[in-house]
């Protein structure tokens, strides 16, 4: 009988395979002349054209070769090898897999907490996955310049390996604009996406065992990037203002990199005073060290003015600047762009070319067009409008119900709040959770945002695609379900 994966196969590739048995048992000699595809149809009960594919498998690998008006034998084999020899014999037991190298086992997908609530069913209030709905007018003039590109006679072709020369000004104007940062065009490397740019920082710059300090909390694929190279993480807490190179500067004595995002922390939301930053850049000075400004998702302020980037006050080549598209205006966007000092351009050129040969050239001449017309940017300013009012309504319901027996740390952009609840002790998150699903609100733990978790609940909030009246709904839900975890 035949074997559950045999049957699950092409009927070609099993009358290949009963072929490539016969010949190495020595049934079919070489040079054998093989019965024509009509007749093997009518004999097997099967289509010519199965035993035609059957053939032409058997062909590419070198059983058979078809000679023109006279039919298919089987080839000869090479001098000195028997048919007997051709066959692989299966071993009693299974092999073992295949080695894997120090990054493979290190490398591990986003896991699914315990506490972490199913997908929402019905009608269901989801604040547990940061979805943004992208605006009808900014897909309309994605659509027109997407249009106005594919008709055009010099359409890009294949893309440029540090990035379309028109996004690369385009995105130089802007910052210059918006964040006043000068910036050479040459500077700048598109990627795809925030992730891809932390990946190739993890390679240029770290070995295995090199220190790396990271924020604590922060997005855990930050954490998890630098440790699947093998490097020591050491944990700098975030507090109110930022990051205190002052307090974290004994634990860091030696790592090559400090990640930090000074504009927009996730998940806190605090946002880091100048007087810190240049503190930070000091230090990196003074220990040989680079930083990593990470600044996805400080666009969407609302009406409030950051301080300067660590990248316009680095004045020695020391900060790496990386952001995103994909949260400005669709999350299907997958680019983002990386500020590199000049002495490090080329290095890490030559290794994202290893990685790939440049992000999808369509999207960023369409971008760079619509950053240039300025429709990027009133998208920006239409997606701050819209999450200002939703960011007061939730913070301000949740208050109303929750009063001192809740915590929302600073939040001036973004899309979430970062919300401790000091009197629940973390141990009840799973519950709070169900709770909260089962009042018809989805939430999220913030647990593995930490290292090393707090010892009572954090949750994160993500409003962005929430309208204000569903938010309010969410606060009552939401402060009835830690009411009643609470009494228990």
């Amino acid at each position: 009988m035949a074997s559950r994966q045999q049957s699950d196969e092409p009927m070609y590739a099993r009358i290949a395979g009963s072929i490539r048995r016969d010949i190495g048992s020595g049934r079919f000699q070489a040079g054998a002349r093989l019965p024509g595809s009509r007749s093997m149809a009518v004999a097997l009960g099967v289509s010519r054209t199965v035993v035609l594919m059957a053939y032409d498998q058997l062909e590419s690998e070198g059983y058979l070769e078809s000679q023109s008006g006279s039919g298919t034998y089987v080839s000869a084999l090479p001098a000195g090898e028997s048919a007997r020899e051709m066959r692989v014999e299966e071993p009693g037991e299974a092999p073992e897999g295949p080695r894997l190298s120090r990054l493979a086992r290190r490398a591990v997908l986003p896991a699914v907490s315990e506490s972490d609530p199913p997908a929402p069913e019905g009608e269901a209030i989801d604040l547990a996955q940061p979805r943004v709905k992208s605006d009808p007018r900014s897909l309309k003039a994605w659509m027109q310049n997407l249009t106005a590109l594919l008709r055009r006679r010099d359409a890009p072709d294949f893309p440029e390996l540090q990035g379309a020369v028109a996004l690369r000004k385009a995105v130089a104007g802007y910052l210059s604009v918006e964040r006043a940062i000068a910036i050479d065009p040459d500077d700048i490397l598109i990627v795809s996406g925030a992730q891809q740019a932390r990946d190739l920082i993890a390679r240029v710059l770290l070995d295995e065992g090199d220190g790396v300090g990271v924020e604590e909390p922060c997005h855990w694929s930050v954490r998890h990037t630098y440790e699947a190279v093998g490097a020591r993480i050491v944990p700098c807490e975030v507090g109110p203002h930022g990051m205190d190179i002052d307090r974290h500067a004994a634990a860091l004595d030696g790592v090559r990199l400090v990640n930090v995002a000074p504009s927009f922390q996730f998940p806190t939301g605090v946002v880091m005073p100048e007087e810190r930053r240049r503190a930070l850049l000091q230090w990196a000075y003074a220990h040989g060290a680079c930083l990593v400004e990470d600044d996805f998702d400080c666009e969407h302020r609302f009406g409030v003015r950051t301080p300067p980037s660590l990248w316009s006050l680095d004045r020695h080549g020391r900060v790496i600047h990386v952001s995103s598209f994909a949260r400005s205006m669709f999350p299907a966007l997958q680019l983002g762009y990386m500020l590199v000092p000049r002495a490090l351009r080329e290095r890490f050129l030559a290794v994202k070319w290893l990685a790939d040969r440049g992000s999808i050239a369509m999207q960023q001449h369409v971008l760079a067009a619509c950053i240039a017309s300025g429709q990027y940017l009133r998208d920006l300013r239409r997606i701050a409008h819209r999450l200002a009012p939703r960011h007061r309504a939730l913070h301000a319901a949740l208050q109303a119900r929750l009063g001192d027996a809740m915590e929302v740390a600073g939040s001036v952009a973004g899309g979430s709040l970062f919300v401790h609840l000091p009197r629940l002790p973390r141990s009840a998150t799973g519950a709070l959770v169900a709770e909260a699903l089962a009042r018809g609100v989805r939430i999220r733990s913030a647990e593995r945002f930490h290292r090393t978790p707090p010892d009572h609940v954090t949750l994160v909030l993500s409003y962005a695609g929430v309208s204000e009246a569903n938010l309010k709904r969410a606060a009552v839900r939401l402060a009835e379900a830690y009411l009643a975890v609470v009494d228990r």
